[in-house]
């Protein structure tokens, strides 16, 4: 998902990535309940039946899908912040709040798009700047990295232009 915030009296442009995610926290919750519920009903009548020893791989099993689905919802939650002024290009990336922020001089960096070897293989973007390069969006899927590349061009130009306005 890509959000851009402008903010035309600082010239600030601030775009936010996000990956796609299917369900909420609430949403997940409910989705182990029914889980919880129905793998545990189906053990208590086998127990009933005379096999105990379903009782603890139930368990497990729910044990398992809880840590996956915890897992998956913990890796949706990353983010990743490019903020665009005229002197500067901030990228921040982490889950709930930014871990890793690099700055860039915004006149010597560069957005590069590197083309796939093979069509099955995804586009990459990449910020690159004095030998550094910093991959952008890889949580994104194809037509959010082509919006995000359109996106970032016409901040570029906009941001170009008002440089040549004040010189």
């Amino acid at each position: 998902m890509i959000n851009l915030k402008i903010d035309a009296k600082k010239n600030i442009y601030r775009i936010l990535l996000q990956p796609n995610r299917s369900m909420t926290w609430k949403n997940n919750l409910i989705f182990l309940l029914v889980i919880f519920v129905t793998c545990f009903l189906i053990a208590t009548l086998f127990a009933f039946a005379g096999a105990t020893l379903i009782l603890p791989f139930a368990g497990l099993e729910v044990l398992l899908v809880v840590i996956c689905v915890y897992l998956v919802a913990n890796k949706s939650k990353k983010n990743e912040i490019l903020t665009l002024t005229p002197e500067k290009l901030v990228v921040e990336r982490g889950s709930y709040n930014s871990r890793e922020v690099i700055e860039y001089i915004r006149l010597w960096t560069q957005v590069e798009i590197e083309k796939p070897i093979h069509p099955w293989y995804p586009l990459h973007l990449v910020i690159a700047s004095k030998g550094e390069r910093v991959p952008i969006g890889d949580f994104l899927n194809e037509e959010e990295k082509l919006e995000l590349i359109d996106k970032m061009e016409e901040i570029i130009l906009s941001l170009r232009g008002k440089e040549l306005i004040k010189d």
